[in-house]
């Protein structure tokens, strides 16, 4: 059988606007049908912060903590780099997964156009969303399942994220990426 690898991604925001609030952290995964092969988490910095009340409770980031932590910019667009070219062919566009990922896309790609690149030289317009598959399969009659949020289908599945990593980048996109094999196991 073939399987794509795939760059599941979820990202951390100090609000819902990728145009004026900070992109906090990305969380990163790659992985086939075969499982993980690798992850990382990019904390980024900024001065100073745009955020939300809002936003920063349903993220629940400490800001003092995540500035000691965090890498400015520059080092963490080269993290990214760094990630990105171990585990996808250079030149090749990767597709991103994620859980509603255009609001995901839109942070990335506002953070790379900030930093002076193209988002579309490296990853790929089309991507695929888990909340519109899991959509598509409760139309079809496959998931019987309301809500369609991260949290009920995290639920339904049976996919635990420790509640100290719940809402954090990394924690999210792992089991984003378990939940996007689930549903590829459920359609077959």
């Amino acid at each position: 059988m073939l399987t794509n690898t795939y760059l599941i991604l979820d990202t951390e925001t100090g609000g819902l606007d990728p145009g004026s609030h900070s992109l906090l952290s990305l969380g990163l995964v790659v992985g086939d049908a075969s499982g993980v092969q690798d992850s990382a988490e990019i904390l980024i910095k900024h001065e100073p912060y745009v955020l939300t009340g809002g936003g920063m409770k349903v993220n629940r980031i400490d800001l003092v903590k995540h500035h000691e932590a965090a890498l400015a910019p520059a080092a963490a667009l080269g993290a990214l780099d760094e990630f990105i070219q171990r585990h996808f062919p250079s030149g090749a566009r990767v597709t991103l997964v994620g859980h509603n990922i255009g609001f995901d896309q839109a942070f990335l790609s506002q953070f790379l156009v900030t930093m002076g690149r193209d988002p579309e030289a490296r990853f790929h317009h089309r991507v695929v969303d888990t909340h519109s598959i899991a959509s598509a399969l409760r139309d079809a009659g496959r998931l019987n399942i309301q809500r369609l949020s991260s949290d009920a289908l995290f639920e339904h599945f049976g996919i635990h994220v420790p509640e100290a990593k719940r809402h954090t980048a990394l924690g999210d996109a792992l089991a984003t990426f378990e939940l996007y094999w689930k549903l590829v196991e459920l359609a077959r």
